[in-house]
């Protein structure tokens, strides 16, 4: 390593700087770049190298290891800040990612069962915030798209026995993006609001329309309708989504107040999830859903 009396001289330095950093989790190559930027403050060498230095916070305990696999790969660390918490080290994968979908009904209490994936999203950076509402919408368009199955993301890590899906959504400027922050944890996740509408969009990352009807039930009393419809018309999909929502607010018996909100003129019939063999159909909401539901 090579003057580790150098390095315990900066200790506390080092300490007080990582306590104050806005990260508590890092992939090798962030945790590098941070420390290359910063260890001359700490009057270390610049020939000094970063592998040495987290080599030795890593002895003092201060950083601990956690070893995530991907398919047909080595696998990666990722540096946990005192911490080994399985969220804030999640989250330490991607810069300014935030945990959407099934992981942030977790996080909300909407959901009884222990995850055992965790959807992590970052957003994609194009100076146009939406737009996606720009396209031109049919009804072949739409039946064509909800008669195959959700599309997927491909990039899955593992930690231990449980999946990772890294996803990648439109820019939305971080729309009712809210921090968890304390000792052990650090880590950003959607909004009671967001999430609710995230669900619906994305069902099977949700667990099903089952589990998402469950959510809305159980955020009743919590939930603000109004913010919930603001929301939908920042996130502007091209998809009229609002006719999915109604149609869970009524069937988890939210007050007619609520209901009209998202009662649009609508041109177009929509479903509820994709690929469904057996549908029944709303006429309210001109919605089609999964038998039995």
């Amino acid at each position: 390593m090579g003057r580790p009396n150098k390095l315990k001289e900066a200790l506390e330095d080092i300490i007080q700087y990582f306590q104050g950093y806005p990260l508590k989790a890092f992939t090798y190559k962030r945790l590098q770049t941070v420390i290359d930027n910063v260890k001359s403050s700490w009057d270390i060498p610049y020939n000094r190298r970063a592998k040495d230095i987290i080599a030795f916070l890593v002895k003092q305990e201060l950083f601990l290891e956690t070893r995530l696999t991907q398919e047909h790969s080595h696998g990666f660390i990722v540096y946990g800040w005192r911490t080994k918490d399985e969220f804030t080290i999640v989250s330490g994968i991607k810069k300014d990612a935030y945990f959407m979908y099934y992981s942030a009904l977790f996080l909300h209490g909407l959901t009884q069962q222990l995850p055992k994936t965790y959807y992590l999203n970052s957003e994609h950076y194009s100076q146009q915030r939406s737009g996606s509402s720009q396209n031109k919408l049919t009804q072949e368009g739409i039946d064509a798209s909800f008669s195959k199955d959700q599309r997927k993301s491909e990039l899955v890590y593992l930690l231990e026995s449980k999946r990772i899906i890294l996803t990648n959504t439109k820019n939305t400027d971080r729309l009712g993006v809210m921090q968890n922050h304390n000792d052990s944890q650090l880590f950003y996740y959607t909004d009671l609001e967001r999430t609710l509408i995230d669900c619906v969009v994305r069902p099977a990352y949700a667990g099903g329309v089952f589990e998402i009807l469950e959510a809305y039930k159980l955020a009743k009393g919590k939930i603000n309708t109004q913010k919930l419809y603001d929301y939908l018309q920042k996130l502007d999909y091209t998809y009229p989504y609002a006719q999915s929502i109604g149609f869970y607010l009524e069937k988890a018996g939210y007050p007619e107040s609520d209901l009209k909100l998202f009662e649009l003129k609508s041109e177009f019939q929509f479903y509820l999830t994709y690929n469904m063999r057996n549908k029944e159909y709303s006429n309210r909401w001109k919605l089609f859903f999964p038998r039995g539901f």
